[in-house]
């Protein structure tokens, strides 16, 4: 029996080890299958192909439930596409798997922020305090999450708590005053910073304070007593001149408010960044006409202040612009970039002001320098870009586009958009068809309804007699997304004319001469071309004839169009 039973202990012996070892491959195979998918989403995340991404962490926790870097990472992009429910299942899923990592509570309050489940909130914040006991920020959230949950009571211990532990903060002095009126208690708040000003007489802080209460209570009168009494102790304080200039606003006394505004900025008490933060905040509603004098001499009067200061001239050429004083603003960003030319801000308005002046030969030159000065700013590059583009110098133009696309933010819809379609223009002026059409395809994947990506495509189509089917679907969705341009007529004009539909293309030119506001060289000369298909030939050459003599005076290209007049013929 002994020798029987040996072989058969040793068979199960084998298939036992065997069974070990293919349980540890498939271990092995699942942990890298697993390691594989993670690396994978993330390439598909940074590729942009959000969907995707999504998809595979997907598969990736169907495969291995406690992979919580995966529900971290599922819960990100749901946030940024606004999916906040299944984000905050896959946070909270992450954060009980580990729920040490700092990250991951993080990442579940910003979910909870932007549901607004401020109930949520203040337990969270108790696990980071936990995990970051000294981290002072985390005390703040919680106060304020209990604030906006109307825990009102247990936010003002809160803030208390705050106080004993790190010290008084004016933050802290603020949120008190938010309580206070929320509880419907403003005399509370009014007390406390009564108080405040008592136990610092000399201090800016609580009569400014206390006066903006008071605004907030819609008490006018009774902050511009405060703020006078820190005048009489704080002669000249331009903070307080600005506080006096709001409730000189809220009493609807507009002198008075702009008096206090240039006193404000004229003290040497508020320094140069405190100025253009006032200048900015001004300019911030541009519904406000009647503070728009007082912006624009205050901005001057920056720039005479600071005169070897970039900055303050740059901002006045924003302010100007603004208010499309285009020319104005120029002069102030020339000046600027005298000053500093290495702030790309400055050269990306300025050539965008200057292609919109028409001023091309001014925009090229600065195309040069800003191109070679910032090679990696998309902006600065699709501008520039179009500086060239417009002196037909297309090889420097697609050498700008291409880097736009290159260093673009893939988040940027609306500059990818801009980006495919000028490179779509530029590879047509290079004679790269096949190019362009991919850049004008990947324009409109980001934007179906772009209308200039649209009508060039059409045209540049129709000018190859290629795919004018749907040329002609553009053309014509260009025009009912935009009617009455006549530029977006004369194309599906002219599509229709490559096709053969000459009754159609008529009326298509007839209406774009109409919405022109001025004579156009194309537009007298597709009409010409029209009439000749439908046998009006002496209409045609006179037609031609009108076209040839707006191209002199133009500058364009007449040598066909002479021949047609000449041989009373259509060429192409």
């Amino acid at each position: 029996m002994m020798n029987i039973k040996k072989p058969i202990y040793f068979f199960v012996l084998l298939v036992l080890i065997g069974s070990n070892n293919l349980q540890a491959q498939e271990t092995q195979t699942d942990s890298t299958q697993i390691k594989d998918l993670y690396y994978q989403a993330l390439n598909e995340k940074a590729r942009g192909d959000i969907d995707l991404a999504t998809t595979t962490f997907h598969k990736l926790i169907q495969l291995d439930e406690q992979n919580d870097a995966a529900f971290f990472e599922l819960a990100r992009l749901e946030l940024e596409q606004q999916n906040l429910g299944d984000a905050a299942i896959h946070a909270k899923k992450a954060t009980i798997l580990k729920p040490d990592n700092e990250w991951y509570w993080i990442l579940l309050a910003d979910v909870y922020k932007q549901m607004e489940d401020f109930k949520s909130l203040t337990p969270i914040f108790d696990e980071l305090l936990r995990l970051k006991p000294e981290k002072k920020e985390y005390y703040y959230d919680r106060a304020y999450a209990l604030f906006l949950n109307n825990e009102l009571e247990q936010a003002l211990q809160a803030y208390s708590s705050i106080e004993q532990k790190f010290g008084k903060d004016d933050n802290i002095l603020v949120a008190r005053q938010e309580i206070y009126l929320k509880q419907k208690q403003p005399k509370k708040a009014i007390d406390e910073l009564s108080a405040l000003i008592e136990q610092e007489p000399d201090s800016t802080k609580g009569y400014v304070l206390l006066a903006n209460l008071y605004l907030k209570l819609d008490k006018p009168k009774e902050a511009l007593k405060v703020l006078e009494d820190g005048h009489k102790r704080l002669p000249g304080d331009p903070y307080i001149s600005l506080s006096k200039a709001d409730a000189y606003h809220s009493l609807k006394d507009e002198n008075r408010s702009n008096e206090e505004l240039k006193l404000a900025f004229a003290s040497n008490q508020m320094d140069f960044e405190g100025k253009m933060r006032l200048l900015i905040s001004l300019m911030s509603d541009p519904k406000n006409k009647a503070i728009l004098p007082v912006v624009n001499d205050l901005a001057n009067t920056l720039t005479v202040s600071y005169p070897s200061d970039a900055r303050a001239f740059a901002l006045y050429g924003d302010i100007l612009a603004q208010q499309k004083q285009l020319k104005e603003a120029r002069e102030q960003y020339l000046k600027a970039i005298d000053l500093n030319s290495r702030v790309n801000t400055i050269w990306e308005q300025l050539l965008q002001i200057e292609l919109t002046l028409g001023l091309q030969k001014d925009a090229l030159s600065h195309a040069y320098k800003a191109s070679a000065l910032f090679p990696q700013q998309p902006v600065t590059q699709f501008f520039s870009g179009h500086a060239f583009f417009a002196e037909k110098k297309y090889t420097d133009a697609r050498n700008c586009f291409e880097a736009a696309l290159n260093y673009a933010d893939e988040r940027n819809a609306l500059l990818l958009t801009q980006v495919y379609s000028s490179l779509g223009d530029t590879y047509h002026a290079l004679d790269m068809a096949a190019e362009s059409d991919q850049a004008y395809e990947e324009a409109l994947s980001l934007d179906s309804n772009n209308v200039g990506t649209l009508n060039n495509y059409a045209y540049y189509l129709s000018l190859r007699k290629a795919n004018l089917e749907e040329a002609a679907k553009m053309a014509k969705k260009s025009n009912e997304l935009d009617p009455n341009n006549p530029t977006f007529q004369d194309t599906y004009a002219w599509v229709l004319f490559q096709q053969g539909h000459y009754k159609e293309a008529l009326e298509w030119i007839e209406k774009a001469i109409a919405n022109s506001g001025e004579t156009s060289f194309a537009l007298l000369e597709h009409y010409g071309d029209i009439l000749f298909k439908l046998g009006d030939v002496e209409t045609a050459v006179t037609k031609w004839k009108e076209a040839k003599a707006t191209g002199q005076v133009t500058g364009e290209n007449i040598e066909l169009l002479s021949k047609k007049i000449d041989a009373k013929k259509y060429f192409e």
